[in-house]
Formats: C-alpha cells, sequence, structure tokens
C-alpha cells in the first residue's frame, strides 16, 4: 500500500497503547516511530463532517464531558455524534481520563479531530521533517441497524469520505475496509481504483464472506486469531492481501509475519515496527 514495502505495520488508531485513541497526537507519534501506515476509524457528524473515532458516540471508557465529568456508561451513546455538530464535539475531552485498559498512554486534554485535520497535520508533519510518506488504512464505521441513527446510509457515507480522500490528495495510499459490506460494494462499483478491506471477526467460512461481498477485496482482514497458515494460503491464492488486527503481543507478531500477512495492526507500533525490519531484512519480501 506504501512504497511497496511488505510486510507492513499500521498503527491501530494512531496507537492507542501510547497515546489517546485517534487523535492527531496519536497519529503523528506512530509516524515517527515508522509505521508504514495509520489505521483510523471515521463516522460522521451531524453536519455531515468525516470524524476520526471508532465509536459513533462518545465513549465512557476514556471521554470526559466539556466540563470534565465523567460519563455513565449507561448514558454513553447518548451523546451520539451523528446527532452533534463538529462545533460542540469540540468541548468533548478525549484524551485526559486515564484509559483502564492502556494505563501507559501519555494523558492530554484533546479531542476528537475531523479526517481532513488528521491527514492534513500527518502530510505536513511528513514533509517537514523529511519523512518516507505513510498510508492511511480508513475503517468506515457502519451497520444496517444504525443508518439514520449513528451515521448516514453507506451510499452517502461513501461520498463524505471519498470528498475528504480525494481533497487531500491520498487516495492511492489508502485503502478503505469495513465489517459491514455494504459500503464496500458502494466503492467497488463507483470508485474501482480505491483499495478495499473486508474486516472479519467470526468464524464464518471465508468463501460465505466473499461470495456476500461480490467480489474479491484487495485485501482480506480477519482478527488474527482466526488465522492458520491453510486460510494465509487460501486468501494468497485467490490474490488478496492480508491485513490482520489487533496483535500487541511480539509472539504472535513474529508467528503472523512467518506464516505470511501482509500487515499487522497494533496499538503498540514501537516494537511491531522493529520486529518486521527485521523480517524484512531477513526474508523475502511477500
Amino acid at each position: 500500500m506504501v512504497n511497496g514495502v511488505w510486510p507492513q505495520v499500521h498503527g491501530h488508531r494512531g496507537c492507542r497503547g501510547l497515546m489517546p485513541e485517534n487523535t492527531i497526537a496519536a497519529c503523528l507519534k506512530a509516524v515517527d516511530l515508522g509505521v508504514d501506515a495509520l489505521e483510523l476509524d471515521v463516522v460522521i457528524t451531524y453536519d455531515r463532517q468525516v470524524l476520526v473515532s471508532h465509536e459513533a458516540y462518545f465513549s465512557s471508557e476514556f471521554c470526559l464531558l466539556p466540563d470534565g465529568s465523567p460519563i455513565s456508561p449507561f448514558q454513553e451513546k447518548d451523546h451520539n455524534i451523528f446527532r452533534l455538530p463538529y462545533s460542540q464535539i469540540k468541548l468533548y475531552d478525549s484524551g485526559s481520563k486515564l484509559h483502564p485498559r492502556f494505563p501507559a498512554q501519555e494523558k492530554m486534554r484533546t479531542h476528537k479531530p475531523l479526517l481532513q485535520e488528521v491527514i492534513a497535520a500527518v502530510e505536513q508533519h511528513v514533509l517537514v521533517h523529511n519523512l518516507r510518506p505513510v498510508g492511511y488504512n480508513i475503517e468506515l464505521k457502519s451497520f444496517p441497524e444504525g443508518d439514520h441513527i449513528f451515521h448516514l446510509p453507506p451510499e452517502e457515507f461513501t461520498e463524505l469520505v471519498m470528498q475528504v480522500l480525494q481533497e487531500q490528495q491520498v487516495t492511492e495510499r489508502c485503502m478503505i475496509q469495513s465489517f459491514d459490506k455494504r459500503p464496500l460494494q458502494i466503492l467497488h462499483r463507483f470508485y474501482p481504483e480505491i483499495k478495499l478491506g473486508l474486516l472479519v471477526e467470526d468464524d464464518l467460512p471465508t468463501e460465505w464472506h466473499l461470495q456476500a461481498l461480490g467480489f474479491y477485496p484487495y485485501a482480506y482482514n480477519p482478527q488474527y486469531k482466526l488465522l492458520t497458515r491453510d486460510l494465509v494460503n487460501f486468501i494468497k491464492a485467490k490474490g488478496m492481501r492480508i491485513c490482520t488486527w489487533t496483535v500487541n503481543e511480539p509472539e504472535h507478531v513474529k508467528e503472523l509475519l512467518e506464516m505470511g500477512v501482509d500487515a499487522i495492526i497494533t496499538d503498540f507500533p514501537d516494537f511491531a515496527v522493529g520486529l518486521c525490519q527485521l523480517y524484512r531484512n531477513g526474508a523475502t519480501n511477500p
């Protein structure tokens, strides 16, 4: 996806193990650590802007209200991003609260950024510091039951995302992935040049997923525990890349690289980049 270098490391939500997830700070840190691509999630705001966020609401796990008070787990979905304009979204704090699952995160008051803001900041950072260009692995967070409630229907959702990528002139360095097959089908039809990845987290047969999708995507992206050597060989035989997630233990990274995956999505690119580089130097690139 980037400079033809394989296997790759994709920084999950920037570098969630080290910095507040899906923030500009996390993305710049991941770039400095040497990731090949940034894995980012996107949702849609009330004023039809593409926001970088894993949830379509403010998670009680790591977000705070504009006044700094906590969000109740029972009320977090009431803070629905699809019902809030970006001017209001910027007032929520997504970086000061200690993340219970990632205690090593550097804490800071920060907000959920727009996709265009992230890309612009990363591109400028790369240029100023004379770094290697990075790719963007953009996950569309949608599901059929969420249409008109937590996000736009896939036709409008995909169009807004593509507008940002085209305006930022990074489409050639992008892959769009999703668990929801509908936006992938729309993009395949109207933007055949864009690389697409099908995310999978269940144990339904790979053939079922591919038949339901209706075409072979650029990448088949399963949860790493689903992968076997036979499955890797099957996916490769069909001409697809494998971008697996979310791999946070060194022994699992090594095992998956030996298995032949093309990209590792990790919360901790600080160690994964080094392991991947060792593999590149000691093995034939896929």
